[in-house]
């Protein structure tokens, strides 16, 4: 064999094992990217499902929020309402019509009788009720 056949037959070895170092390399490449698709779906799931439950729990703590706060400000209006009867009810009602005796050592006297005592002894009493008369 001459010299040239011989690094001829070498160099055809070395492009040989070159492309088969080079197949075997992108098939491995090949079944690296392929796993770490796998995985990166698997964790790309997980957090998705992660994420939409804290999204589901944040929406459904702003809808309970939004209820209450709700519910707060219609039972605000509605005691609004209900002392603006009875401040309407006091405003109707004359000192002069509700009057006490006083006794006194040489005499027997009237006096006005105070009103705002007596409203509220009644508003403790039938704030319920004025309120299922107003609320129906």
């Amino acid at each position: 064999m001459s010299l040239e056949s011989i690094l001829s037959h070498i160099l055809d070895e070395a492009r040989a094992q070159k492309e088969k170092i080079i197949h075997d390399a992108r098939l491995e490449a090949e079944k690296i990217i392929k796993e770490a698709k796998a995985e990166a779906g698997v964790l790309r799931k997980e957090i998705f499902e992660r994420e939409k439950s804290l999204f589901e729990r944040q929406m459904q703590k702003a809808v309970v929020n939004a209820r209450l706060e709700h519910k707060k400000n219609l039972l605000e209006a509605k005691q609004e309402l209900i002392g603006a009867a009875f401040r309407r009810l006091k405003s109707t009602l004359k000192a002069e019509k509700f009057k006490k005796e006083q006794v006194l050592v040489d005499k027997v006297r009237e006096a006005p009788e105070n009103v705002d005592f007596y409203l509220d002894r009644f508003r403790q009493l039938h704030e319920t009720e004025v309120a299922k008369i107003l609320f129906k």
